[in-house]
This record gives structure tokens, sequence and C-alpha cells, in this order.
């Protein structure tokens, strides 16, 4: 009896399996099809676009470089994305999915979302689909991505999901389909077949690669959302360029997730200054939206183009304010100012601990043991903010400031001076001998990582404290970290900053990928030393391979690195380059004299708010002593 059960009870679970394996081939089949059903609905205004006579870095003329886009009205109005405008083309072809070619012509640009307007003048109508302009998005929802390979008369076809909304400051949605160039442009749909999207190729501020598309078949891509496009439409068919909109403001915390939305400084001639914005305000709310922390500022901001008028409700003084603020494309560019002293947060506020020779701060008669308490008339809450008001303090206007002085209030006027020019001269300070058994080289090490890691610093960091440190990449293959510190030794005593040199896991080549290997280095490197961001550099050893690295290292490590040194004839690393951040600068320093012009590769940094040193050598004396000024205000 006991067997029988058994045979019924297996015969009645392989019934079972076998109506769950039909059930899934069923499920299998109708997602194929209808997945088959919404791109057969599009495919045909999915067309190829060919870039001819491209002209590439080196000189040479590229034949085509193929992308595609969506034709949005039959009249051949057609979203491609940036990467048709990437670099000057001869001429744009459309290639529909029969083969016919027809020449295009740009018509408008939205750079805050990647994608651009062509028109091609087509003798018949084209088959075309509509963009919504509402959408109703769940993350998990089916993605379809649709491109156009050459040669095919099929359409290409990625399906994955929907894995994010409001990405890339509030512009972007994000899908795991796998796309490459031939998608961009190309529409994402949902399972319905409504399209969602125009797949653009954009990337996170951090990336680094120097082209977008570099991120493609990587299972992160992005795609803009339709419902944008469509409200923008008309503006860009009247030939008008949608460009990102600026506040211009500054963080009162590096750390975007932190709480809170307190304002450090004020951009000079920004949205922000002309419609009231002052230091030490809450963002309570932007366009009616309440934000709690700094990247929400940045999402909501990122809804808005320039010339988009926004209100910003702020908390100042127990009060609420809401202010009238129209966006920018553009805020005059960066450039870091200083005053020349060097400070330290106490328990009574920020005190001066020295003053560089021939500064604005020595010309105004501000002192040691000063104790900041406003500027311009806003009180002085942190180091960091002096640090950040005073870097973006406009050069043109003069600064007042209220310094307590012993038991009296003093209050100065001087005008901030450039950062940028010929390395500082330290303060003057006492004879700063130190025996060499006092310091000593000791390991680093980082947990599933390859690299070695030395560094050269007091054996006990809480009787001798540091000014800084300098991360030194090691070129590939060259010397050991050990090896390499001994030139250093000397100068770092003399100048209390440590040094860490750093060994690449190939012994051929380094990396993109290890910049986050020297970023973490760092961070830990100065947590153990007492030291804050504003104090850690980075540099290469003695050829072009390390110095390369260095500059990739400080680009993408910014929350880390706040200085980089490098050689006036290192060939610039594949790094995409965006105006200087307000709440991490970073600075240079380049081996060069003040009446020299500087490199071909470096000509754009000014002009992105990166301040250059000129340092005439990359010597241990010289680098660590314009480590040693990273940290003035």
């Amino acid at each position: 009896m006991n067997k029988l059960k058994q045979i019924l009870t297996l015969i009645g679970l392989t019934l079972v399996a076998g109506q769950v394996a039909r059930a899934q081939d069923d499920f299998l089949e109708q997602e194929t099809a209808a997945i088959r059903a919404v791109v057969e609905r599009v495919a045909d205004a999915v067309v190829r676009v060919e870039l001819v006579g491209v002209v590439e870095a080196a000189g040479e003329v590229s034949a085509d470089a193929p992308t595609v886009g969506t034709v949005i009205d039959p009249d051949g109005w057609i979203i491609a994305s940036s990467q048709v405008t990437a670099q000057p083309a001869a001429s744009i072809l459309i290639v529909t999915a029969d083969g016919t070619r027809q020449t295009a012509r740009v018509v408008a640009k939205d750079t805050s979302r990647e994608i651009v307007l062509l028109k091609t003048e087509s003798e018949n109508p084209m088959a075309a689909v509509s963009l919504p302009t509402e959408a109703n998005l769940q993350v998990g929802q089916y993605a379809i991505a649709v491109g156009r390979v050459a040669g095919s008369e099929q359409a290409a076809v990625s399906v994955g999901i929907l894995s994010a909304t409001g990405r890339l400051n509030g512009r972007a949605l994000q899908t795991d389909a796998r796309v490459s160039p031939i998608f961009y442009g190309g529409p994402l749909l949902d399972i319905r077949g409504q399209i969602v999207g125009i797949l653009v190729p954009a990337m996170p501020e951090a990336a680094g690669a120097d082209e977008k598309s570099g991120w493609y078949d990587s299972g992160i891509a992005f795609a803009a959302p339709a419902e944008g496009i469509a409200k923008r439409l008309e503006k860009m068919k009247a030939g008008e360029d949608i460009s990102p909109g600026f506040l211009g403001i500054v963080a009162g915390s590096s750390d975007p997730y932190a709480a809170g939305t307190k304002v450090d400084a004020v951009r000079p001639r920004s949205p922000a200054q002309r419609a009231g914005v002052q230091p030490n305000d809450e963002i309570a709310a932007i366009d009616g939206v309440p934000v709690r922390h700094q990247y929400e500022i940045k999402q909501e901001l990122g809804r808005f183009d320039a010339g988009d008028e926004v209100i910003v409700k702020v908390r100042r003084e127990g009060g609420t304010l809401e202010l009238k603020a129209t966006l920018a494309a553009s805020i005059p560019p960066l450039e870091l100012q200083t005053i020349g002293v060097y400070a330290q947060q106490s328990d009574e506020g920020v005190r001066v601990i020295g003053i560089e020779p021939q500064s604005a701060a020595m010309e105004a008669g501000i002192q040691i043991d000063d104790r900041f308490i406003k500027l311009d008339d806003q009180a002085i809450e942190s180091l960091d903010s002096l640090r950040n008001r005073i870097a973006t303090s406009d050069p043109e206007l003069p600064a007042k400031l209220v310094l307590q002085r012993g038991d009296k209030t003093e209050t100065v006027t001087l005008k901030v001076k450039p950062v940028a020019g010929p390395l500082a001269v330290l303060p003057a300070r006492e004879d700063s001998s130190v025996k060499p058994d006092a310091w000593e080289i000791a390991e680093l090490t980082l947990p599933d990582v390859a690299n070695q890691v030395r560094f050269y610093a007091p054996k006990k960091i809480d009787e001798m404290p540091v000014n800084g440190l300098l991360m030194v990449l090691l070129d590939p293959g060259k010397r050991t970290p050990k090896e390499a510190l001994e030139r250093w030794q000397t100068a770092a005593r003399e100048l209390g900053v440590a040094v860490a040199a750093i060994q690449s896991a190939d012994q051929q080549r380094w990396t993109a990928a290890e910049s986050d290997v020297v970023g973490r280095a760092a961070t830990q490197l100065a947590k153990r030393l007492g030291l804050r961001r504003t104090a850690v550099a980075v540099t290469g050893d003695q050829a072009g391979p390390s110095f390369a690295m260095a500059l990739v290292v400080a680009i993408t490590e910014k929350e880390a690195i706040s200085g980089v040194a490098t050689s006036a004839d290192v060939k610039p690393p594949a790094i995409r380059l965006r105006e200087n951040d307000v709440d991490l600068p970073l600075q240079l320093a380049l081996p060069i004299e003040v009446k020299d012009e500087l490199p071909t590769w470096a000509g754009i940094l000014p002009k992105l708010g990166f301040p250059i040193i000129r340092t005439n050598d990359l010597q241990p004396q010289t680098l660590l002593r314009w480590v040693r000024t990273l940290t003035r205000i």
C-alpha cells in the first residue's frame, strides 16, 4: 500500500512539474511574441545615422561613425543622440530600413539630455513614432532597447528592466539592457510599446572615461525621458538649443548624501547671488519640492533648463524666504581665491596659525591667533565654510573680515588674490629639524589589492602631527615603494609632510581601475595621519606613465585628493574634463616658470576653473612645500 502511495505521489509530482514547465514555455513564448510585436511597431522609425568625413584626433578622416535616430514626425524630424555632434562631420546621412539615403542637418541640441534634433527633407512621409507627454514608470518594468546594425533589415534589440529613474541629476532613466553605439538615439520601450526614453551615451559624473560611449555594453545604460523631450520639442524645432540650468551655490558639506542643505558660499555673478541667496541660508525647497540633502537640490534643479525661473525657498535667521532665480546656461569660470592664511578649527572658532608673506592677510594686518568672526557680515561657522567663501569670493570686490584679537574686535578690509601663479612662500617657522629615527617607513595593506603601498611618516603621529600627505605613483616595473621613498625622506622630515609610494599591480602598466585603489589608500592614510582632504595630493615618480596616472587619480578620486603635480610634457590621459568642482576643488602643480606659456594640453584648464601653480621643478623639496600650501585659505 505504501509503495502504491509513493508511486501515485511520484506520478502527481511529474504531472505538476510538466504543467509548470508548460506554463513557463507558454510565458516565454508570450513574452517573446510581445517583445517582437512592440519592436516591429517602431522598427521602421529607427534609422541609421552615418557621419561622413569625421575628423579624428590624429587628423585622419573616418568614412562614417554609425549611430541611430528615431523619427518622431513623418515630415523628417529625427531625434538622435549627442554622438552625432561629438565631432565635426562633413555631412550627416539618414539611412532607412530599406537602405534609402538622404542628408540631414542639425536643428538644435539639448546638452542636458545628450540629444540632438535632426531634419531631413524627405520626398515621402517617413515612418514615425510619437513621444508621450506623460509617463507612468515603475522600476522593474520591461525596458526594450531598439537600434539598427549596418546592412541589416532587422532592428537590433536588447531587453532588460528599468533599473532607476531620476538619474544624472534627475535627467535620465537607467536600464540594465546592454547597449552600444548602434542603440544611441534609438527608443527605449515598455512592454506595451510606448516609448519611455531615447537612449543616450551619458555617464555618471565620476566615471572618468573620455568618451561617454565607453560605458556601453556594461549593463548600465541611460535614456533621456521621452516626456521631457516632448515638452521641449517645439523649442528645438524653432532652432533653440537647450542647456542645463545653473544656480551657483556652494554646498555646506562635500558629502552630497549628508543631512542638511546649508549654503557655504554663493558664486559671484550667479543666479543665486542675483536672487539674494546668502551664505548660511538653508535651502528648504526647490520649486515647491522639499529638499533635505544636497543631492536632492541637484536632483530638483536638474529638471529645469537654462532660462527657467525657479522658486528657491530658504530658511534664514529663524524665518523663511521665497526667492526667484532665473537659471543660467553658464556661470563665470571658477577662479579659486586666497587671502594667504593658515587656520585651525578649535572650540573657540577658526584661529589663524600661519600667515603667508606678502599675502593679502599680511598686508591687512591679520595676526597669529586672530579668530575669524564674520566675512562680509555673515557669521563664519567653520573652517570649511571660511575656505569655501574665500575661494569663491569676487576678486573685484573687497572682503570685510571681523576678527577677535584677544579681548578686542577688529575689522579689516582686503582684496583676495588668485591661487594660481607662482608657488607660495611658506610662513616663517622655527627650526624644523627632526631626527631621522623619529620617522619610519610603514606598510599600508588594502584588502583584495595587489598594489604595494609604503609610507614614510612619524612613528608617533599624536606627538608629531604632519602637515600633509603626498601620494607618489611609481613607474611600472622600475622601483619598489621602499626604494622610491629614499629620495623623499629628508624633505619630508624638514617640511613635516608624509609621503606614500604605491606600485602598480601590473609591472607593465597602470590601469584606470587602479585609481580607486589609490583613492582608497589616500583616504585610509589621511585618516591615520589625522589629515583632511585639503592636505592630500598625488604625483608621479619619474616618467610619463605615472604622471598621466596621477591626473586620472586626481580627476576621478576628488573626494580624497585636492592637488596633483605632473610633468609639463605628460601625455594627457583619456579623461573627460568638467569644470572644477566648487565643493571639492582641485589644483595642479606644473614645473614651469612664471614667464613660460602653459603646455598645449593644459591650456583649457584655467578656463575650467583649475588653478595652475608654477613650481619650476618637481624636486622633493619643491613638491612637499607645495603640498604644505594646499591648506591655505
